[in-house]
């Protein structure tokens, strides 16, 4: 599976991501993706096959089932609860977290959603 970490989520967690052998970019490492809107963002990812990382449910959900309503589809979701800490100490538990989900679906997780689970 690759991956594509939103902006407003930190950028050392694809780091730490790639550090353990994981294909994850961060929106925040791509100049031409910085300050870009979520549909912008989205296609980027659908483009490269890799599914976005967020939790910025209330933007990214409708916007899947957009492309998904028009026949596009999508790589896929993996949601971030709003309760998971953001901040740098949460780092490595947010990457246990991806990396987990990450490795249980090597083939990706195309037309869905993962949900993080809460800390």
């Amino acid at each position: 599976m690759r991956a594509l970490l939103d902006e407003q989520l930190s950028s050392q967690i694809a780091v730490e991501l790639r550090r353990r052998g994981q294909d994850v970019t961060a929106v925040s490492e791509r100049r031409h993706l910085l300050g870009s809107s979520d549909p912008r963002v989205m296609e980027a990812a659908a483009r490269e096959g890799r599914a976005v990382i967020t939790n910025n449910v209330k933007d990214f959900r409708p916007l899947a089932a957009q492309r998904l309503a028009a026949g596009r589809g999508h790589p896929g979701l993996i949601l971030v609860p709003s309760t998971r800490s953001r901040r740098l100490a949460a780092v490595i538990a947010l990457a246990d977290g991806i990396e987990a989900l990450m490795t249980e679906n090597p083939d990706g997780i195309a037309d869905s959603e993962r949900w993080l689970p809460p800390l």
